[in-house]
């Protein structure tokens, strides 16, 4: 990268042919918006040939339910690098609780477009909420994580999933060691088969933030136990409504955000 000062009479395509990079690229890195205009004095970022090697690609991700529209659903696979296809939970026993509806349909949709169908897996119960309680039980038993495990295992196999996505709400604070340990010991048993591992977080802005959705979640512990973590930044405003589809961009290597909430 370097820095262009702009001097009298310069303008935007003038300085793009002189360093052969294009007018768009020298737009969007600088931020500039129509209709261009440069004041003398002002510095110019320019892109290089290790510009674009430095550069992380991008990955969108799509969390949806099976109740989604086939048509948005078609419309936007073509743009999604995974779909997360929401949700699996569990009983106390140690069951798995599949979406109501089928979403078989999903999963091959996904894989016709080239997309990574991802199992997301939350602490919902059979009565559809999340539940604290069952994260506790979980988190204390480790037959009855393994018994979860071999669970998601087949039934990832089964259906064609490719990656696994852990969303649990309103983890206790008592469990934040616990719950790390055990998004690692999915992702030691997993990875092996070919699954990658995420997990989603509610958005913190310090470590020690009080509130059911902040003290369970080890910023630290889960980047380190994960393949990806992504941090849910609709609940800083956010009022649930039909929600379709939530789409996530790459911000870096381990760490996503989201950019667009409630398409239905």
């Amino acid at each position: 990268m370097e820095i262009y000062t702009v001097k009298p009479n310069d303008n935007i395509d003038q300085i793009a042919l002189t360093y052969k990079v294009p007018v768009d690229s020298l737009i969007y890195i600088n931020q500039m918006v129509y209709p261009y205009a440069l004041a003398l004095g002002q510095a110019l970022l320019i892109p290089t040939a290790n510009t674009a090697k430095s550069r992380v690609p991008a990955e969108t991700l799509g969390y949806a339910y099976p109740f989604i529209s086939p048509w948005v659903l078609s419309e936007s696979l073509p743009y999604l690098s995974s779909l997360y296809v929401f949700s699996y939970g569990f009983t106390e026993e140690g069951e798995l609780v599949e979406p109501v509806l089928d979403d078989a349909w999903m999963i091959e949709a996904a894989k016709g477009q080239r997309t990574r169908p991802v199992l997301t897996f939350t602490s919902i119960g059979p009565d559809g909420r999340f539940h604290s309680s069952l994260i506790h039980t979980l988190l204390g038993d480790l037959q009855l994580q393994q018994r979860i495990i071999w669970q998601l295992g087949r039934t990832m196999q089964e259906k064609g999933f490719q990656g696994i996505d852990i969303d649990f709400e309103y983890i206790p604070a008592e469990d934040r060691v616990p719950f790390a340990e055990f998004v690692a010991l999915v992702r030691h048993i997993l990875s092996p088969f070919g699954y990658r591992v995420s997990v989603a977080l509610a958005p913190k802005t310090s470590g020690d933030q009080q509130g059911l959705l902040y003290e369970g979640v080890d910023y630290r512990l889960l980047g380190e136990a994960a393949d990806q973590v992504m941090l849910m930044t609709y609940e800083w405003g956010y009022t649930f409504a039909h929600i379709g589809l939530w789409l996530w961009t790459q911000r870096n290597l381990r760490v996503y955000r989201q950019f667009k909430v409630d398409i239905t």
